[in-house]
């Protein structure tokens, strides 16, 4: 899989776990995917964003909506320009990577442990921990429709039976998505989220991925980098 195909895969993989997470029937404009509830995200898909959108719809949509555009380093798009005029600016900035697990030398995982969540009671944990680590509360029921789903891996790490970080892991084919990698202020600045990575990488490989993507803060742009990731695009994602 070259480059190109690699950048839808990635926007492909993230999109298809919004669509697990739940999606309403309809979101009132054409071509336009919307989440049921948390993550409260509004896509087009990757190539399938409209060329004049109907700026009386989008100024309808939910004032906690978050509408992403792809490959931001284009531009003054279309969509761009209908969110502008209608009160929407950029609330995130996010770097599409990934990595190809052929090329990954593999690490020690350290005194970190990874283990999978599944029922109820570790739902609620993992949800009250990503929650902290992101700052924003995540639902529940939206985590515990796909614990159980055999494309997602729901992990939690521990040290010294405290869990200290979550992930989400997302198979698309071949393909492997790292989503909700989160660290809670009190467990920062321990190197936690690098041995954390590391040990996800192992998971990664032994689910038989080839390659993993994932959408990085700035802040976690440098930690991918040194594990190998490669830097493809910016992601604006825009609000009210």
């Amino acid at each position: 899989m070259d480059n190109k195909a690699l950048d839808k895969a990635n926007i492909d993989n993230l999109t298809a776990l919004w669509r697990a997470m739940g999606t309403r029937a309809d979101s009132g404009i054409a071509g336009m995917h919307a989440s049921a509830g948390w993550p409260n995200r509004c896509w087009f898909d990757w190539g399938e964003e409209p060329t004049a959108p109907e700026d009386d719809l989008l100024a309808q949509l939910p004032p906690q909506a978050t509408v992403p555009l792809w490959a931001a380093d284009e531009r003054n798009s279309p969509l761009e320009r209908a969110l502008v005029s209608n009160g929407f600016a950029v609330c995130l900035e996010q770097r599409a990577m990934h990595l190809n697990l052929h090329s990954w030398a593999g690490a020690s995982p350290g005194e970190l442990r990874l283990s999978r969540v599944a029922s109820l009671p570790q739902v609620e944990s993992w949800t009250d921990v990503c929650s902290r680590a992101f700052g924003y509360p995540i639902e529940v029921a939206v985590i515990q429709r796909i614990a159980k789903d055999p494309a997602v891996r729901l992990l939690q790490a521990r040290i010294e039976k405290k869990v200290v970080a979550t992930a989400l892991l997302y198979k698309t084919g071949t393909v492997i998505g790292v989503h909700q990698v989160g660290v809670p202020p009190e467990y920062r600045g321990k190197g936690i989220a690098g041995t954390l990575m590391r040990n996800i990488l192992t998971t990664c490989r032994e689910w038989q991925g080839r390659f993993v993507t994932l959408q990085a803060s700035a802040a976690g742009e440098g930690l991918y980098r040194k594990l190998g990731f490669e830097l493809r695009f910016r992601i604006d994602s825009y609000r009210r």
